[in-house]
């Protein structure tokens, strides 16, 4: 059982659970919570409710019994199978009073569900269990899986399975030679194991702490579950036994233990038993390469293919025609001779290593989404992992990253892909970091830094990658999920000049004018443009510097201005453009999270709003009449 949770604190705890729980992590989370007084948690605590069969009861190899009677936060309490039972809308979370920190080598454990309306809207959905999938039961596209992973080894099994309208017995045991799912009493699939249970042992406080509601995106690449989920449905009597409580009939069909049918075992010393996507989320890009051949670039020579296809000359470093297939993928028609096809959770590294700083370059290629790539809001599309050069699509929007160490520069803007063949490119250098699709720039900002490759001590830490984009450095642009891509791939080209012009006829990012000048006025235009780095200091601040350029008649290049903290002026709007607040005053933290203490550098930590409604907001900036705005969501019902 948990305790109610104070509902006046006005930090991350303002935020919904899941949304607290996605920014910190269960650890995390239930660890700030538990400081605070907001979260305890005693799994010994019963009731004294006593109800019939088919209800659950405890007994001596009962370890763990939680009636679920009690709201931490979220949800409500309903009629359960025995007393009340706990009820979650989609994107609610109730954590339970287990964190099962200790090795079991046999266990059963069960529960009661009942599906809401809203619990077949998603393809996918967690039922329960803790965020290192050492247990969890969830249920995709029509089939029940149970999963009970080791440390670098995913263990599962998985079949169809018809949920009732009513409630549902969920059970997952082991240790009778077997793990088993079972639904309602009935065996729904096993197969032979001989493994106990085995807790995260990383020290995190909360690590193997059970959770309705919230799965992260961590460790379920083994059964091709890619993104985080939420649940919808009513659950009921939460118990963990130390024995195998259901009898297997000898005559029941056994699975074999191996990884190309219900399991992934990765091991290190055997890359080619896991797709490139588990083991590079697994273990990294760079050990996968100890023991595997490098991947190597396709070149045609010149001239063999027409316009718009694309041409190596003096200007390129690197060409890859993308004719070969590495591991996984498929060969089909592209731009010019064939083009690499992958699908959703196949991964082509290339063999381009970008080690080298570049002072300026273009990176272009050519790319048709494939017939899913819509299915997920999020997607890689090619760069390195540590996004020194990374472009993705997220939401609608074509987003290119140029990080630097500790320091995340991008540019983003709403973008359409042909169905068939885009060019997308990507370049920097000429006082610009830009973006463009098939020839038209899509974003750009002030930009005066060179690339600059990763200098960790990883080999291939800078490797451009098709298919595959871990977690890491994508804080800045609102990403913090491991990602795939879903398309056909042809001619990557990477040159060392800025091939796109950006021309001053073009609104900058963010701005509500245009830069122009009346070459028969001796007046000056200004334009204003916003770009946004992630602090260094704190993971989810992200700072905000501010531009402004002024072109005179005479001027052959526009002036830059950067230090425009004492000219600036803030606001706050609604999307429609409502005003909240009109003057922001410099030298303070406006709703707990505009922070102008250095109104130079504006920083924005969107975890610790308060006194904001849900709803699309703009904090702007004004200098000399021109307006730019910083475009922020607080979470929640929005009103259209």
């Amino acid at each position: 059982m948990v305790n109610n949770m104070a509902q006046n604190d006005s930090s991350i705890f303002k935020l919904s659970v899941w949304e607290g729980v996605d920014a910190l992590g269960i650890s995390g989370y239930f660890r700030a919570a538990a400081e605070k007084g907001f979260y305890t948690y005693d799994p010994y605590v019963r009731n004294g409710l006593r109800c019939e069969a088919p209800a659950l009861s405890m007994d001596d190899h009962t370890l763990f019994f939680d009636e679920l009677e009690t709201i931490y936060q979220e949800g409500k309490l309903v009629d359960g199978v025995c007393g009340k039972a706990v009820s979650l809308a989609d994107g609610q979370v109730a954590p339970l009073g287990v964190n099962l920190i200790d090795s079991m080598k046999v266990g059963t454990v069960e529960f009661w569900f009942k599906p809401g309306p809203q619990f077949y809207d998603k393809s996918a959905r967690t039922l329960l269990g803790n965020d290192g999938s050492r247990i969890h039961f969830f249920y995709k596209n029509g089939e029940l899986i149970f999963q009970k992973n080791h440390h670098n080894q995913h263990y599962f099994v998985q079949a169809a399975a018809e949920l009732d309208s009513g409630w549902n017995l969920i059970a997952g045991q082991w240790g009778d030679g077997y793990m088993s799912l079972w639904l309602n009493g009935k065996l729904v699939v096993k197969k032979e194991h001989t493994l106990g249970y085995a807790p995260a042992m990383r020290g995190i406080p909360y690590e193997n702490l059970f959770v309705i509601g919230y799965k992260s995106n961590c460790c379920m690449e083994g059964v091709g579950q890619y993104q985080g989920m939420t649940t919808a449905g009513a659950f009921d009597q939460f118990r963990i036994s130390n024995i195998a409580r259901y009898e297997i009939d000898d005559t029941a069909d056994v699975i074999d233990d191996t990884a190309d049918v219900d399991t992934v075992v990765i091991q290190e010393t055997d890359e080619d038993t896991v797709s490139l996507w588990q083991y590079f989320s697994n273990f990294g890009v760079s050990s996968y390469f100890d023991n595997a051949q490098l991947p190597t670039t396709s070149t045609y020579t010149l001239n063999v293919c027409v316009a718009p296809a694309l041409a190596m000359d003096d200007s390129t470093v690197f060409m890859d025609e993308l004719e070969t297939v590495y591991r996984e993928g498929t060969l089909v028609d592209g731009v010019c001779g064939k083009a690499l096809s992958l699908k959703d959770g196949e991964v082509a590294p290339l063999g381009i290593n970008m080690i080298d700083s570049m002072k300026a370059g273009t990176v272009e290629f050519w790319f048709r989404p494939g017939e899913d790539f819509k299915n997920k809001s999020v997607r890689t599309i090619l760069g390195n992992d540590e996004s020194r050069m990374h472009i993705m699509y997220k939401d609608g929007e074509l987003v290119f990253q140029k990080n630097h160490a500790d320091k995340h520069y991008f540019v983003k803007g709403a973008a359409s892909f042909n169905d068939d063949w885009n060019l997308i490119a990507a370049q920097w250098g000429d006082g610009y970091m830009s973006i463009w699709l098939n020839g038209k720039k899509v974003a750009s900002a002030e930009h005066n830094f060179d690339y600059v490759p990763s200098t960790r001590s990883k080999l291939l830490g800078n490797l451009l990658i098709i298919g595959f984009k871990s977690s890491c450095c994508m804080e800045g642009v609102g990403v913090r999920s491991a990602l795939t891509a879903s398309g056909a791939y042809d001619q990557l080209r990477i040159s060392n000049v800025p091939r796109y012009k950006v021309s001053f006829d073009q609104e900058f990012i963010g701005e509500t004018d245009t830069l122009t000048v009346d070459e028969d006025d001796d007046s000056c235009s200004v334009g204003l443009s916003l770009s946004t780095f992630q602090d260094s200091l704190d993971a989810n601040a992200v700072g905000i510097e501010m531009f402004m350029e002024k072109l005179c008649v005479t001027d052959t290049v526009p002036q830059l201005i950067t230090d425009l903290g004492e000219l600036a002026t803030f606001g706050l709007t609604l999307r429609n453009g409502d005003v909240v607040a009109e003057n922001l005053a410099a030298g303070q933290v406006h709703y707990g999270c505009i922070d102008l203490t250095n109104p130079s550098v504006p920083k924005m930590k969107l975890t610790s709003c308060v006194n904001l409604a849900p709803g699309e907001y703009r904090f702007t900036v004004a200098v000399e009449g021109k307006m730019a705005y910083y475009k922020f969501r607080i979470a929640g019902e929005i009103e259209e």
